[in-house]
């Protein structure tokens, strides 16, 4: 049971929100540039 906040696992912690929102970003970007794609071939 943890009753303190570890300071390792508040910065691993942080670390994963960092890395989920760049990937959120990242996938946003190929989405909308698939769509690029899509709507410039057709």
């Amino acid at each position: 049971m943890l009753t303190a906040i570890d300071p390792e696992l508040e910065r691993h912690r942080r670390t994963w929100i960092g890395f989920t929102w760049f990937l959120k970003i990242a996938l946003i970007v190929v989405v909308l540039v698939l769509a690029g794609m899509a709507i410039f071939l057709v």
